[in-house]
């Protein structure tokens, strides 16, 4: 749908992904979200990442006085789309196009074989700790295809 209302310079801005509104509460209550001892949801603001098997993966509650930082959600929503397409982990502060750190070797001989290979776009600081490149290009393209 199209928002109706002008804000900072943009109208008609069309919503492409899910929105919930949930008068009924009934979304809340089966996700546990409804904050304990909270008798009035006016004061719960609440970002919930769910996603496509119905796990929460990221939960941001932001006081009434606080707006949300739509750039800091889109980063969040393409890091745990990015983690999950490639099965890595993302380092603090991370953007696309940023190294991904890889999982941990699951044997030593996994361990040997990164630290001796030298891959070009592989750098290990230690045997448990390796980052990758994985270019913004190649996020959006996986992205765009899931």
């Amino acid at each position: 749908t199209k928002e109706k209302i002008e804000y900072k310079g943009m109208k008609d801005v069309e919503v492409t992904f899910p929105l919930i509104e949930d008068i009924t509460m009934e979304v809340a209550r089966k996700y546990g979200m409804i904050q304990p001892n909270e008798n009035s949801t006016q004061a719960v603001r609440a970002v919930f990442f769910i996603d496509p098997k119905n796990i929460i993966r990221t939960i941001i509650y932001y006081p009434l006085s606080l707006g949300r930082n739509f750039d800091e959600l889109k980063r969040i929503l393409i890091g745990l789309q990015t983690a999950d397409e490639f099965g890595v982990a993302l380092p603090a502060d991370w953007r696309p196009g940023d190294e991904v750190i890889v999982p941990t070797a699951g044997s030593c001989g996994v361990a040997k074989e990164r630290m001796e290979a030298k891959e070009e776009d592989m750098h290990c600081y230690d045997w448990f700790f390796c980052t990758k490149k994985l270019s913004k290009e190649a996020i959006e393209n996986a992205l765009r295809k899931g």
